[in-house]
């Protein structure tokens, strides 16, 4: 008041300081109604004072009259239970965290030693949401586990679910996948029970639940917990959840690569989280977008996608160990252009990512899979940093600089060609090999090892001619073949047939099924020239292989090369026959 009294430009020096005596006695009447106000409630009981909290809970200037006189009361009578709840208060009503933070180490503080229902579970519980918010993810294990131990011993289910749900996400969130799932499944039990009391924490269990069976890779576990999630969501009149499941299955088709249905999932749920600003979940959401627009051939908008997530980071300094890979993505994506500026620029953000992630999650993390190190990267950005300063190197720094290039080549290529000589030689090998299936002979046996089995010799007979019989009617070519099936249709079980082969044929059964399928596929592409030109696909699902990469390593374990260099070389040697015959 004295500053505005200035600003008219009151100049009375006699009427200046009648108005401030006017105000100065202004607050003290103010004062004294406070504290008149505040011994009055003093008087008041317990019950009354919570229930007048809780009533302006959403004021906070009205709420905090009855809080501190809560708090006061408490400290007078001595009572550390009731002091405990003046602090749980305190730290509610507050709009600052770290003043919401000093109350919450206040009822810690006051609450270790007490074994009421209450504390010190809760107390350990909100501080524990305070280090997860802040990063500090070991701390908030910690008390997790704390609130979880003391919430069992004194029979409080509401912070044993609340704690052991906190502590699904967070091994979640630091690649325990396997143990999340089991605490997750175990809290879904429990809050599916309570859906129409509690539908909120129930809709995110959900979701923390459907997005732990995706990472489990357990796609189509994920969806149908997904679609429930969604029609939930609108049930209960929670609009905002459904996204969340949105979100979730967008992921999950990624994963699947249905990616025209992913990237319309993820582009909706967008839009809805710059509404809500759940900025984390907004980085999560362009990550995925920017892979799915990749996977359909939208290089430069998947970028422009993977920007949005570091522009996020920036932001919030929060990241997901897994998207650790969007810098891969946009450093490669740069080196590929020749802007080592902006290739510079990544590797410096990758390098703060690094370092965040080191300091969150060391104590945590397991295994994250990561293509680059940091003294590699530090080596690549000083690289990157005299280049662009210096603009070139003197002849002499070219020289070296070449010389140690052409020795790299030469000993790559040293090296190259010493295992293309080994694939030639076992392409040799193999083409000069008998062109039959029957390589896989029936091994001699021992009378001990015959003894050891303990299947009656008439029966062993009986099944190693029936395998003679598989062999010769390429019976193996068959897909999704199971030991369980070969059994039953050679009228014997599953564990005759698999001691039989094992010792016979001196092999598994997957082992043994693989081997006859390689070897006829050997045989077919030297003799059938159609069979010569179909894709590798194919040629392993002709061959009775689920996958091309199944196939592919089958081959290559067998063999020693791949079935694309075989068919190319035999392919040559054809041509080459043909001319000279």
């Amino acid at each position: 008041m004295f500053h505005i009294l200035l600003l008219l430009g009151i100049k009375n020096r006699y009427f200046l300081h009648l108005c401030i005596i006017i105000l100065l006695l202004f607050n003290t009447v103010n004062l004294f109604a406070f504290q008149s106000s505040s011994d009055s409630l003093l008087t008041k009981e317990y019950t009354y004072l919570k229930k007048k909290i809780f009533k302006n809970a959403k004021d906070s200037s009205k709420a905090i009259v009855y809080t501190q006189s809560y708090l006061f009361k408490a400290k007078k009578d001595i009572d550390t239970i009731k002091i405990v709840n003046g602090f749980y208060y305190m730290s509610g009503i507050t709009k600052d965290k770290e003043i919401t933070e000093k109350y919450i180490d206040s009822m810690i503080l006051y609450s270790k030693n007490l074994k009421t229902k209450n504390y010190p579970a809760l107390a350990y519980y909100n501080k524990g949401k305070i280090e997860y918010n802040k990063g500090h993810f070991k701390n908030a294990l910690d008390l997790y586990l704390k609130t979880n131990e003391k919430a069992e011993e004194l029979d409080n289910t509401t912070l044993f679910y609340a704690s052991k749900k906190s502590i699904g996400i967070l091994k979640s969130r630091i690649g325990e996948h396997q143990n999340a799932l089991i605490e997750l499944k175990e809290c879904y039990q429990h809050y599916s029970k309570l859906k129409k009391s509690k539908p909120t924490t129930y809709l995110s269990t959900l979701s923390a639940l459907s997005g732990t069976y995706s990472l489990n890779k357990k796609l189509d576990s994920a969806t149908i917990l997904n679609r429930l999630g969604y029609k939930e969501s609108m049930a209960f009149n929670k609009p905002d959840s459904k996204y969340y499941f949105t979100l979730n299955e967008g992921i999950n088709l990624f994963y699947k690569k249905n990616f025209t249905p992913a990237k319309d999932s993820l582009s909706n749920v967008i839009e809805e989280l710059k509404t809500n600003k759940d900025k984390a979940n907004l980085s999560i959401a362009y990550f995925f977008y920017g892979k799915t627009l990749s996977a359909l051939g939208k290089e430069k908008e998947a970028i422009v996608a993977h920007i949005k997530v570091d522009d996020i980071f920036q932001e919030i300094s929060e990241i997901m160990p897994n998207n650790r890979e969007n810098y891969e993505i946009l450093i490669n994506y740069y080196k590929k252009l020749g802007d080592k500026d902006n290739q510079l620029k990544y590797i410096k953000r990758l390098i703060t990512v690094d370092s965040v992630l080191h300091t969150n999650y060391r104590y945590l993390m397991k295994a994250v899979v990561q293509n680059y190190d940091t003294p590699r990267l530090l080596s690549e950005k000083q690289k990157i940093i005299d280049n662009l300063e210096t603009g070139k190197k003197t002849s002499r720094t070219i020289i070296i600089i070449l010389a140690i290039i052409s020795f790299l080549l030469l000993f790559l290529w040293l090296i190259n060609r010493d295992r293309q000589k080994q694939y030639k030689r076992r392409f040799e090998e193999l083409y000069h090999k008998q062109d039959s299936h029957k390589n896989q002979n029936t091994q001699p046996v021992s009378l001990k090892e015959k003894t050891k089995l303990a299947i009656p010799e008439e029966s062993i007979k009986e099944i190693l001619n029936q395998l003679t019989v598989f062999e010769d009617e390429l019976g193996f070519i068959q897909p999704d073949l199971s030991i369980n099936f070969l059994a039953k249709k050679f009228g014997t079980n599953s564990k005759y047939l698999s001691k039989i082969i094992n010792t016979y044929k001196k092999k598994s059964f997957n082992h043994y099924i693989n081997n006859l399928r390689i070897d006829q596929s050997i045989v077919k592409l030297k003799t059938d020239s159609k069979f010569r030109n179909y894709t590798i696909k194919a040629i392993a699902q002709e061959m009775g292989f689920n996958t091309t990469d199944a196939f592919s390593k089958a081959f290559y374990k067998q063999n020693g090369i791949h079935p694309s260099y075989f068919i190319k070389e035999l392919q040559k040697q054809i041509e080459t026959n043909y001319n000279f015959g």
